[in-house]
């Protein structure tokens, strides 16, 4: 259950954003998630939820924007696959290269002054 820590980051870099601009309130935190973080984003938000009771970011929406693994292939050029893989998702190949898909990132966090 690594959601736990990444919740727990999350949070940290979110109220240290808010107290920066001396905003009262967060209230939505907009992420990348690559699917290969092996990331659940039910459980990613249920933890934060819990983890924000009592704090600026309570009821804080969080969005989760997920991002598919890129294979690039030698004989195809660039796909997108929904998890890791081994093969070109079209031409069934094992000629590929595979980027992205393993990003966490804050895209967006909007605060109530």
């Amino acid at each position: 259950m690594h959601e736990l820590g990444v919740a727990s980051e999350i949070l940290d870099v979110a109220l240290a954003e808010a107290g920066r601009h001396a905003a009262k309130k967060v209230t939505s935190i907009r992420l990348r998630v690559g699917v290969l973080r092996a990331i659940e984003p039910e459980n990613l938000s249920f933890l934060f939820e819990h983890l924000a009771r009592g704090t600026p970011a309570e009821g804080a929406l969080l969005e989760i924007e997920e991002e598919p693994v890129r294979v690039e292939c030698e004989a195809c050029g660039v796909s997108e696959a929904p998890s890791f893989t081994v093969e070109c998702p079209r031409c069934k190949g094992t000629g590929v290269l595979l980027t992205g898909g393993d990003s966490l990132s804050i895209l967006s966090l909007d605060v109530d002054a």
